[in-house]
C-alpha cells in the first residue's frame, strides 16, 4: 500500500473482500508485521475463519496508518482510551490520525479522518430486520418511522439507522452507555442528521455522518466528529492485498 497525505476535510475509507484475498501468503505477510499482543489475540479467537479475518482486519489497519504517517506498518502502535477504544499511539506520529475499524461477513474496512474522531460500522445489506431489536435500541420516532413502511423500505431504513448508530457510538468512543433510544437519525434531502432526546445525551461538536452502499452487498456508514462545518469529502478504495 503507498503513501500517502492526509489532509484535513478528507476521509479515507479502505476495505478487503476477504473472497479476493484468501491465500497463506497474506497470513504468512500479516503475522510478519502484527505485534506478539495482535497475533495472540487473534489465534485466541478460535476458528480459521475467524482468525483470517482477524489478521487481514490488522493488517490493513497497519498498512493504511503507516501510509498516513509516512512509516513502515511493522513501527505503528497502538493504544486505548479509557473506554478501550483503539487509538494510534502518540509515539507513532506527530501527525492527529484518527481510524476505526469495522467488518462484517467477508468484508473488513479502515476508515481514517485528520484530526475528527471517526466511526465506521459495516453490516450485510440482506440482514433480516430484527423488528425486537429495533423496539429494544431505537428511538420513538426511528420505530414509528420503521412501522410506517413496505417491507424493502423498512429493510433500507433500518439499516441505515443501525449502521448510524453503531458509527456515532465508536466515534465518541464511550461504549454503549450512551443508550441507542436517547437519539434518532433524520434524514434532511438524503443526508443523516442526528437529534438527541435529552441535551445531556448531546456530545458536542460538529459532526457529520454518511451512508454508502457497497458492491451492492453490504451497508456502511461513518460518523464523524469534526471542527469545520464543511462536510469531508469521503475516498473509497479497495485493496487486493498489502
Amino acid at each position: 500500500m503507498h503513501l500517502f497525505d492526509l489532509n484535513p476535510g478528507e476521509i479515507h475509507f479502505y476495505y478487503i473482500c476477504l473472497d479476493k484475498v484468501k491465500d497463506k501468503g497474506v497470513m504468512d505477510q500479516s503475522r510478519r508485521i502484527l505485534s506478539r499482543e495482535e497475533i495472540e489475540a487473534i489465534q485466541a479467537m478460535g476458528c480459521h475463519k475467524k482468525q483470517y479475518q482477524g489478521f487481514v482486519t490488522r493488517a490493513l489497519a497497519r498498512h493504511v496508518l503507516a501510509g498516513c504517517c509516512h512509516i513502515e506498518p511493522a513501527a505503528v502502535r497502538f493504544s486505548k482510551n479509557r473506554h478501550g477504544k483503539p487509538e494510534l499511539a502518540k509515539q507513532t506520529s506527530s501527525l492527529p490520525v484518527k481510524f476505526n475499524l469495522s467488518h462484517c461477513q467477508g468484508l473488513v474496512g479502515c476508515a481514517v479522518a485528520l484530526d475528527a474522531n471517526i466511526g465506521l460500522d459495516i453490516e450485510k445489506k440482506n440482514r433480516i430486520v430484527n423488528q425486537d431489536l429495533a423496539g429494544r435500541f431505537f428511538s420513538k420516532p426511528e420505530i414509528l418511522a420503521l412501522k410506517q413502511l413496505n417491507s424493502k423500505a423498512r429493510q433500507d431504513l433500518f439499516l441505515d439507522l443501525w449502521t448510524l448508530k453503531e458509527a456515532y457510538v465508536k466515534a465518541v468512543g464511550k461504549g454503549l452507555s450512551l443508550g441507542l433510544d436517547q437519539f434518532s437519525f433524520v434524514f434532511d434531502q438524503g443526508r443523516p442528521e442526528i437529534v438527541f432526546e435529552s441535551e445531556k445525551q448531546v456530545v458536542p461538536g460538529i459532526w457529520h455522518f454518511f451512508t454508502r452502499t457497497l458492491l451492492n452487498r453490504w451497508k456502511i456508514a461513518m460518523a464523524v466528529l469534526s471542527k469545520e462545518k464543511e462536510r469531508p469529502a469521503v475516498n473509497i478504495h479497495e485493496c487486493t492485498g498489502f
